[in-house]
């Protein structure tokens, strides 16, 4: 029973600092530009663009029959959730999700509010 406890005790320490990690690395991974490739939220539809800047600004395309204009906004990223617009637009029933998956090339969001998911894959932003 001891080594049981002492074993999840030292799980639980090596862990901790791979998740500080983690929360870092997603703020350097979604800088970039991203194209949704699946959404079942209809008010998001599929070939929206998303550029996420260093300095926490995201430049939204929504597409819809053309080349709609693009909307900055801000963004921030805490532990696992991508927050739209900062934390006062998020108490006010903003966007967020949860980052279900982040790498190099694939985006997976879970807005948990309404139950929907979007997947979003990396694309070259346009210079």
């Amino acid at each position: 029973m001891r080594a049981a406890v002492l074993a999840l005790v030292t799980v639980g320490l090596i862990g901790s600092p791979g998740t500080a990690r983690a929360a870092d690395d997603s703020k350097e991974l979604i800088v970039g530009a991203w194209e949704l490739v699946f959404s079942d939220a209809k008010d998001v539809p599929v070939g929206t663009r998303l550029e996420f800047t260093r300095d926490g600004k995201v430049k939204m395309t929504v597409r819809t029959d053309g080349n709609g204009p693009p909307v900055e906004d801000t963004y921030s990223v805490e532990k696992d959730v991508l927050t739209l617009g900062g934390p006062d637009r998020n108490k006010r029933g903003g966007d967020s999700g949860r980052i279900r998956l982040l790498n190099k090339t694939t985006l997976v969001l879970h807005d948990e509010r309404e139950d929907k998911v979007l997947v979003l894959k990396r694309v070259h932003s346009k210079k």
